[in-house]
């Protein structure tokens, strides 16, 4: 066993070096809260492609994908892959649009306030501070878990330490220090994440003796067509797609880029890179299962390095986790305070300072380290956001592709959509939970579309027009 001064010992190099280098590389850059919280136009696409990927492939990558590997199996792992996918070629579609409608925009919610008015932007606003909040909390939760299995560490010691250390560097350089330490962070996430890959084949006997064990101990992982993993590869499919599109800290990097050609590129590389991350991940935890290591699907692939791992792959895949954990913690945390940035109609200013921008930060981090350090899981939390989410995108994106549709029309939609999942939600059928309110919310939106009043378009044209003067 590893003893509890070396995991603190790792923690506590790994964040000073992340600290050091962030403060370092944004000293003299952050002149206003534009360059706090957008870095407006300034990043090229393979930054832009980094940054995307370490913000989405935070410490859940070593425990959602495997899960869902050790849960149903190569069906599951396919629908999560491409639904990680799709997130990013929906991005390469709407992005282009909503920078065109919004070019002084940060943020969807500053889109919606735009375009609906201030009840969408309300919605929008609560949903996207809910689940981010909740993405932070579960990243502390997991990495604090990680060092109590290995090394009996105190949760709130790590939840602490890493939760700190971003903050600083967070605090003091905004995002311009965030989209940095992540293109650093990514080239060591995918050399670590090969690393972790090879050890689990060379230490397990091989592909072939994985897959041997795998069709005597649990073969329906291995069937394609095993129907319980497909609706939940699908689940998760949808609930990824839906939830991240309210993620600011994506909505922040789309308005980072430097043009509609940089943000494509990047994001079809995004798609490239992502979909064997998931798989090679997703497969471990089929693994894990297949050989009968560990009981618990959740942490399927820390399992398996406990088990097959000599001490040194065990803290290089220790290492791994802080990393992503970093990662993703200080896109949340400037994604958050960016959505609180509320814009002034008139000036099209922030209310929002730099100084307060920065106790915001200190502020979210101190909440989501003290809930992090009781252990609570957050699966649940993660359920209803995603629910939440899949009955509202469609109403909020809409919009750009109708002038006719109004703000009471999209709230309709987006609060019956979400309404009429719950019933399934609380039966647990969260496939149908998650496909109804999609189905629902976009028949309210098509048919409000269909009977607004034919005058509704040129009341939307005037109105842009005399926001504009």
């Amino acid at each position: 066993m590893i003893s509890s001064t070396v995991v603190i010992s790792l923690i506590l190099i790994t964040v000073i070096i992340f600290t050091f280098i962030g403060i370092v590389y944004s000293k003299g850059k952050i002149e206003n809260i534009d360059d706090y919280l957008t870095a407006r136009g300034s990043t090229g696409s393979q930054r832009l492609t980094a940054t995307f990927l370490a913000s989405f492939i935070g410490v859940f990558i070593l425990f959602t994908p495997p899960e869902a590997g050790a849960i149903g199996g190569i069906a599951t792992i396919i629908g999560y892959a491409f639904g990680a996918a799709s997130l990013y070629f929906a991005f390469s579609i709407l992005s282009p649009k909503v920078r065109a409608y919004l070019p002084e925009g940060s943020t969807i919610s500053d889109y919606a306030l735009k375009r609906y008015g201030s009840k969408m932007y309300v919605l929008t606003i609560l949903l996207s501070i809910f689940y981010m909040l909740v993405h932070l909390i579960a990243e502390l939760t997991a990495i604090a878990q990680v060092a109590f299995q290995m090394a009996e560490v105190p949760l709130v010691y790590t939840a602490l330490l890493v939760g700190a250390a971003t903050m600083i560097y967070t605090t003091y350089g905004g995002l311009k220090a965030s989209m940095f330490t992540d293109a650093i962070q990514m080239v060591l996430i995918i050399v670590l994440t090969l690393t972790v890959a090879a050890g689990v084949l060379y230490y397990s006997g091989g592909m072939g003796e994985i897959i041997r064990q795998t069709q005597v101990n649990r073969p329906d992982l291995l069937d394609i067509g095993n129907i319980g993993g497909i609706e939940y590869g699908l689940t998760l499919c949808i609930g990824v797609f839906a939830a991240n599109l309210f993620h600011q800290g994506y909505w922040q990097r789309i308005y980072s880029g430097k043009n509609d050609a940089a943000i494509k590129k990047s994001l079809i590389a995004c798609i490239l890179v992502v979909l064997p991350i998931m798989f090679i991940t997703g497969f471990i935890g089929i693994a894990s299962a297949g050989m009968g290591i560990g009981d618990n699907p959740s942490v399927a692939l820390f399992a398996l390095v406990y088990e097959l791992f000599p001490t040194g792959l065990i803290i290089a895949a220790f290492i791994l986790a802080l990393v992503l954990v970093m990662s993703t913690v200080d896109t949340l945390l400037n994604a958050m305070v960016a959505t609180f940035a509320i814009k002034r109609k008139k000036e099209n200013k922030s209310m929002l300072s730099l100084q307060k921008a920065r106790w915001m930060t200190v502020i979210l981090i101190i909440i989501s380290v003290f809930i992090a350090s009781r252990g609570y899981s957050v699966l649940t939390l993660f359920l209803v956001a995603d629910l939440v989410c899949a009955g509202v995108f469609i109403p909020l994106f809409f919009g750009l592709y109708s002038p006719k549709l109004r703000e009471n029309t999209a709230v309709l939609g987006a609060v019956l959509g979400v309404a009429s999942g719950v019933p399934f939600f609380i039966q647990n059928k969260l496939f149908i939970a998650f496909l109804i309110p999609i189905f629902v919310s976009a028949g309210i939106c098509i048919l409000g579309n269909k009977f607004a009043p034919l005058e509704a378009a040129e009341e939307m044209k005037e109105m842009e027009e005399m926001k504009a003067l």
